[in-house]
């Protein structure tokens, strides 16, 4: 015997039509396998700053080449012993001995290679609050010694300053960003769940490199000082993070 449909009432068929509504609006959506969103937000910011380094930092070197290595020994030495000591006596110059390093000469006769001598080298390396100070101090020791680069170098009270500085402001935009996002997403606030704060960004470049030969450094000795100008370079601190959208 074939079952017949069951006929409802019209008062029935409302409810029922009700009833579905009711338990369409309680399924939860889902997209591409994954929940429905949370109220979960990934966020990041950043602040950044032109800082000028408070410090100037000069390389030079003491070469010597020859056949003698114990003389050119002695000559270098001499000439970092004479530079140090008038360096060390010029008021707000900090000076440092670097690397010693002794290497072979070679020279290329009709396919023959053989040594010729020795290029002996001594570094040295100021450091100066003040650019016009370093730069008269490397105009005195031009003729004795090679300048081989200038950079600007940041101390590091002004590296903590710049950090607390720019950190406190990445964190502010954070903030700021966390409670834009929620009143356009239609939530009253948030709350933090993590961060992280990098350090200071962009603080060391590469050395400007400042070769010469000798006769430039004959023509240099006879300046007064050099003119040196530490230029500004973008530091950076940035916050990232998740935050919880709240009702």
């Amino acid at each position: 015997m074939p079952l017949r449909p069951i006929a409802f009432p019209p008062s029935a068929r409302r409810g029922l039509a009700g009833l579905v509504l009711a338990l369409g609006a309680l399924a939860v959506p889902v997209w591409a396998g994954q929940p429905a969103p949370s109220g979960l937000l990934q966020l990041q910011a950043q602040a950044s700053a032109e800082v000028v380094p408070d410090r100037s930092v000069a390389s030079l070197a003491a070469v010597a080449q020859g056949d003698d290595l114990a003389a050119l020994n002695a000559q270098v030495a001499r000439r970092l012993d004479d530079a140090l000591r008038t360096a060390r006596a010029t008021q707000g110059v900090q000076a440092a001995t670097g690397e010693v390093s002794t290497q072979p000469r070679y020279r290329d006769t009709g396919g023959t290679v053989h040594q010729e001598g020795w290029t002996v080298s001594a570094e040295l390396t100021l450091r100066a609050a003040d650019p016009k100070v370093l730069g008269a101090l490397l105009g005195e020791l031009g003729a004795k010694l090679q300048l081989q680069s200038v950079r600007g170098e940041m101390s590091a009270a002004q590296r903590q300053h710049e950090l607390d500085t720019l950190g406190a402001r990445a964190i502010a935009a954070f903030r700021a960003r966390a409670q834009a996002a929620a009143r356009e997403f239609g939530y009253a606030g948030y709350s933090l769940r993590e961060a992280q704060l990098s350090g200071l960004q962009g603080v060391e470049p590469q050395p400007r490199p400042m070769m010469f030969q000798q006769g430039m450094l004959a023509a240099r000795a006879a300046q007064p000082a050099l003119a040196l100008q530490p230029g500004s370079r973008e530091l950076s601190v940035s916050v990232s993070g998740s935050v919880q959208l709240q009702r």
